[in-house]
């Protein structure tokens, strides 16, 4: 639902948030405006699950949006008719090839999975995927809106790093290899009237890096923008981010989780509960973001906008405070990361407090135990994700691919093996079966089961160690906002508690 504007203190800005402090909402003349930026940039880029992300976006809208809306959706080709969606091709229940997947297996011919294309099937839709579009469709916008509307940007796609003298600098890659980066993502924000908050969401890898878009020019030397802008984040700026696949079956993504906390499903249906954490009836987008920091089976570390702002102009050690903002020789007293994790929570607003005893179960940590206990599990934890693959054995396929070439030599033949008439159907099932005989295959197959199983076991504790990292994320983020009123300007306090004000909206 859209806001409406009034009157509080003397600040524009706090005027027009001051409806989403009192809790009420407008009901008749304010627009939410919808932007959603989704696709590839280029069809073998162009995966399903992005497709699947913005019709169930789409769905979701209709489901839960009240009041005036607009949605312009730009998505990778546009509307031209051409094949461009990656998806994964219909596997037959039992292979038709047996011994030639095998021998593929050996030769090292099959680590793809099998694909094909067809047109996406998003509509309807403004244009395609390409930065012009992005920016004059924000420019169009623009022209339009009025105080009191609220402006929501979605992004489904890829991204790419910044470079390493401008890290905050990543980019939204968009069709035929072109791209924007976050920079001049936020130049053509300010073209948005300054008193229409925006609302961003976004999945693509290295997203992080937009939500800097709370500076002028994405620079915080430049100072906050005018313009009250928060985001919810997939990923850091540093790091790829979850999903982007040619199936639709594993949904284990930012989309997924944030988005079906509000629909109350998944993408793929599966019922999501217990998300209402302030019991009001609704599902804010902290929520769906706390939810998602909890419930995220990813890689992701996600992000909020707020929690820049907090890194940014607060401190979490004594040691880097300043008196810049202080009358008298004395600095404040710092509030540290020492302590029980419980000691931390009662300082902590109920999203952190839900966030952090939520991870803190999943983790085996006790709220009684030292912050520290925290610290040494993720250092811990990392050292197990790092060692992944580690000290393998063998796998046997060498020792095998050996075997079968003294054997048959023309299956051995890097180049010609798959044009050999051994190959043929009605060869197929006994061949593998003489394959199964030799002295190799049986510690091949062995190490192959193992090695599924290695891979599992290595995803685990990589998703153990990112869950740890944002366990510390939220009880840093406690102490960042307990220290921000001691270190940092008026102005800037008043900030951070318009973003998180606007963050805790919905739709």
């Amino acid at each position: 639902m859209a806001i409406q504007a009034c009157s509080i203190r003397s600040s524009p800005l706090a005027a027009v948030i001051a409806i989403f402090l009192a809790g009420t909402f407008q009901t008749a003349s304010a627009t939410d405006y919808f932007l959603t930026i989704g696709g590839g940039y280029s069809k073998a880029g162009n995966q399903a699950s992005l497709e699947a992300n913005v019709v169930f976006y789409q769905q979701l809208l209709t489901d839960k949006h009240r009041g005036p809306r607009r949605h312009d959706i730009l998505f990778a080709d546009g509307n031209d008719p051409g094949a461009d969606l990656q998806v994964l091709a219909d596997k037959p229940t039992k292979s038709i090839a047996p011994a030639t997947d095998l021998l593929a297996v050996l030769h090292r011919r099959n680590s793809e999975e099998k694909v094909t294309y067809r047109n996406h099937r998003v509509q309807p839709l403004v244009g395609a995927l390409d930065p012009k579009l992005v920016r004059n469709q924000l420019d169009v916008l623009s022209k339009t809106m009025r105080t009191g509307d609220r402006m929501l940007v979605y992004v489904t796609a890829h991204g790419s790093e910044g470079p390493k003298d401008d890290r905050f600098n990543t980019t939204i890659d968009c069709w035929n290899n072109r791209k924007f980066t976050a920079r001049e993502f936020t130049g053509w924000l300010d073209q948005l009237p300054t008193d229409v908050p925006v609302v961003m969401v976004m999945a693509q890898c290295y997203c992080g890096g937009f939500a800097h878009t709370i500076f002028n020019g994405l620079d915080e030397k430049k100072g906050l923008s005018p313009q009250l802008r928060v985001g919810f984040f997939a990923q850091q700026h540093n790091l790829p981010a979850a999903g982007c696949r040619p199936d639709v079956e594993h949904d284990e993504e930012f989309s997924s989780y944030f988005w079906g906390a509000m629909a109350g499903k998944t993408r793929n249906g599966v019922a999501i509960k217990g998300c209402d954490i302030d019991g009001n009836g609704s599902i804010s987008f902290a929520e769906a973001y706390a939810h998602m920091v909890v419930a995220g089976e990813t890689i992701d570390i996600p992000l909020r906008s707020s929690e820049v702002l907090l890194r940014t102009y607060s401190r979490l050690t004594p040691e880097e405070a300043t008196d810049e903002t202080r009358d008298g020789p004395e600095p404040p007293k710092l509030f540290t990361m020492t302590g029980s994790v419980e000691s931390l929570l009662m300082h902590g607003g109920q999203m952190s407090k839900h966030m952090a005893t939520q991870l803190a179960k999943t983790l085996d940590v006790s709220l009684q135990d030292d912050v520290s206990a925290v610290t040494r599990g993720y250092d811990e934890s990392r050292r197990r994700a790092a060692s992944r693959g580690r000290g393998r054995q063998s796998s046997g396929r060498r020792d095998l691919l050996k075997e079968v070439s003294e054997k048959y030599p023309e299956l051995g033949d890097e180049k010609k093996w798959a044009e050999s008439s051994l190959l043929k159907a009605e060869n197929q099932e006994s061949l593998l079966a003489e394959l199964q005989q030799l002295p190799s295959w049986k510690l091949f197959d062995e190490r192959r089961q193992q090695a599924t199983t290695a891979d599992k076991e290595g995803d685990q504790r990589e998703i153990r160690s990112v869950k740890f990292r944002r366990l510390l994320n939220v009880l840093e983020g406690i102490v960042l906002e307990k220290n921000l009123p001691l270190v940092a300007a008026p102005e800037i306090v008043e900030r951070y508690r318009l973003l998180v004000a606007l963050e805790k909206t919905g739709l």
